[in-house]
């Protein structure tokens, strides 16, 4: 659907910002709430779901990384 009605441009504008994606500071909430915004809109970035999580994962600080990764 994005395909459909964004321009190409602004598309590969939304795919960068994804892929830079970090929490900053310690801002969770906000980094979570513009994660799935962007996933909604570049659904074809991660064909499975295990893509997405590991890319969802990847974008917290080392230090909550370490717990995440630990449970």
């Amino acid at each position: 659907m994005t395909g459909k009605y964004c321009p190409r441009g602004e598309i590969k504008k939304i795919e960068i910002e994804m892929w830079n994606l970090k929490v900053k500071g310690n801002d969770v909430v906000a980094y979570n709430r513009r994660f799935q915004q962007l996933a909604l809109m570049c659904s074809r970035m991660f064909p499975e779901e295990v893509e997405k999580i590991e890319k969802y994962i990847g974008g917290f600080p080392d230090m909550i990384l370490g717990s995440v990764k630990a449970s």
